[in-house]
């Protein structure tokens, strides 16, 4: 079976663009140095593509207990135990950069 583009995956998944854009807004915060519709303005002009790839970040880093529980994993994974300013910095990353690592660490 061909693999579907992201439009029809979008579709096929979510109903629209418009849908999609929604769910995602709901999961991200707006950044200090933007307006609130600005940001939604932006959000929702992103690409299929790019809005999938939030999605199925957020989506796969739920499955692994959250962003805290990863960040948890990850600091662990990597220092064999705890380390404050690590975990302190890798929590600001965002959810695909986060995933990126979890799964360089195989953090399953």
């Amino acid at each position: 079976m061909a693999k579907h583009s992201p439009l029809q995956r979008t579709q096929a998944e979510h109903g629209s663009k418009e849908e999609l854009a929604k769910k995602v807004l709901a999961f991200l915060d707006v950044p200090e140095d933007e307006d609130k519709a600005d940001f939604e303005h932006r959000i929702g002009t992103l690409s299929n593509k790019k809005l999938l790839r939030l999605y199925d970040a957020h989506e796969a880093i739920g499955k692994l207990g959250g962003k805290d529980a990863v960040v948890e994993k990850v600091t662990k994974a990597r220092f064999n135990g705890s380390n404050a300013d690590y975990a302190a910095k890798i929590s600001g990353f965002t959810e695909p950069k986060l995933l990126d690592l979890a799964r360089q660490f195989k953090i399953k």
